[in-house]
């Protein structure tokens, strides 16, 4: 496994995680997870169904307390204060939550209440314009496509405009055309200087999002390189020209030492 040796709170990192343990019904999820992810990139966290992903990141974003190590956002210890953390981090999850008898814009204007936004009315309506929602703002979520929703869920997560997003499978169940839209949305927060860290198991996605990437199996980290990296070993293994994401599942199993 590729070494990545940070100090905690060192400047340049997003988040710090140092032996992120989780347990659950006498069960490890998370098996002391420590890795840095770089501010200002698009992070990729990977694993295949149960590798402990989704749990790592409501970790990072404080949805589920940590059975054991740290977790800190640039350079602030999640558990110490969790009020200056929680200002920094907005969270889009998996699941569809939003709530399907109110309007794009209503749900908008009462989270931006509920989390204390500033000029709330003017921030809404700055985001439905950023985000390309407001020949939508008027209808019901219930009506709303897949990828209209989901462009709804990542402008309720920047309203506050924290410095990290944490996108949870931003892409699952999208038509190939929709999941190209919102790359191009990623691309453009991490441009305009948000830091990002997304899971997927689109590797695909993967390699056109990320610089750096991290797979998990079973709760342990198995691997941490940056795509290019990934590319080269794969290479020089002589399976190029197989499929990538075989090749990514083949590779976390030799790293794993399975």
């Amino acid at each position: 496994m590729d070494k990545m040796t940070v100090k905690h709170g060192e400047p340049g990192y997003a988040v710090h995680l140092s032996k992120l343990t989780k347990d659950y019904d006498g069960r490890r999820i998370v098996d002391q997870v420590s890795l840095a992810m770089p501010a200002g990139e698009i992070f990729g966290l990977l694993g295949p169904n149960g590798a402990g992903k989704t749990t790592v990141m409501k970790m990072i974003a404080g949805l589920t307390r940590p059975t054991g190590g740290t977790v800190r956002i640039f350079g602030v210890d999640r558990a110490q204060e969790p009020t200056v953390v929680k200002q920094l981090v907005g969270l889009v999850p998996q699941e569809n939550n939003l709530e399907r008898e109110l309007t794009v814009e209503e749900v908008l204007l009462i989270y931006g209440r509920l989390f204390g936004v500033q000029h709330v009315s003017d921030r809404v309506e700055a985001v439905l314009t950023e985000f390309n929602l407001t020949a939508s703002r008027h209808k019901k979520v219930g009506l709303l496509s897949g990828g209209t929703a989901r462009r709804t869920l990542i402008a309720r997560a920047l309203l506050p405009e924290p410095r990290l997003l944490l996108l949870d499978e931003p892409t699952v169940g999208l038509d190939p055309d929709v999941r190209q839209e919102l790359w191009g949305i990623v691309r453009r927060l991490t441009a305009n200087g948000k830091s990002v860290v997304l899971t997927t198991h689109y590797m695909e996605e993967a390699e056109q999002l990320c610089r750096q990437i991290a797979m998990l199996k079973s709760g342990r980290l198995v691997l941490l390189d940056t795509t290019a990296g990934i590319r080269r070993r794969t290479e020089h293994s002589g399976q190029a020209s197989g499929a990538l994401e075989s090749l990514f599942i083949k590779l976390a199993r030799e790293e794993g030492g399975d």
